[in-house]
């Protein structure tokens, strides 16, 4: 089984079917739950997708969705939308609403569409977007730690090497030649 998808991209290129685009921006949607840096979320729209209108019959709405998706996303994280999402063919001809919707849902989509999707005749009551971004610093992997705490502690252990040389010179006492192999004091001298 392959990971999800973290990108828009990533989405497209998946996909060969409008049942597969949509399995796959939900995964996408569910791998926008683990973002916790605005750096991580523009990175997720950056890369234009490939076009799907070739590649199924409902090719050009997975197209719109994907626009729309980049730049709601965008708008949420206060960046400016990637300019693939506002090409020519990123909109159907049609409206497009939710499967099996009523006329009453029909109407609240009509008002409750974001702007972003309104703009590609796309036209749904809920889009989910589970973006949380985390105050403070973005989380970071076991490795990226392994390697930050690596390298403060090999710079502590310099700082500390340069102090006790420091301290050496000023005592006048010979550095020895590596800092662990010192020659133990000969029985009787002290």
């Amino acid at each position: 089984m392959s990971p999800r998808p973290t990108s828009l991209k990533a989405v497209a290129e998946r996909s060969d079917s409008i049942g597969d685009f949509g399995r796959e921006l939900r995964d996408w949607l569910h791998e926008l739950r683990r973002v916790s840096s605005r750096a991580q979320a523009a990175a997720a729209v950056a890369e234009e997708p490939p076009r799907l209108r070739g590649r199924f019959p409902e090719g050009q709405v997975a197209d719109a969705w994907l626009a729309a998706y980049a730049e709601h996303l965008a708008g949420r994280i206060g960046i400016v939308p990637p300019a693939w999402a506002f090409g020519p063919g990123r909109t159907p001809e049609d409206p497009v609403f939710d499967e099996g919707s009523t006329p009453a849902l029909r109407a609240l989509a009509l008002v409750r569409a974001p702007l972003a999707f309104k703009r590609r005749n796309i036209f749904t009551h809920a889009v989910d977007l589970p973006l949380a971004l985390r105050a403070g610093r973005p989380e970071k992997t076991a490795e990226e730690k392994r390697r930050t705490n690596a390298e403060r502690q090999r710079r502590f252990r310099e700082t500390r090497r340069a102090e006790l040389a420091a301290l050496r010179t000023r005592v006048g006492e010979p550095r020895p030649a590596s800092g662990r192999n010192r020659e133990p004091h000969a029985a009787g001298s002290v």
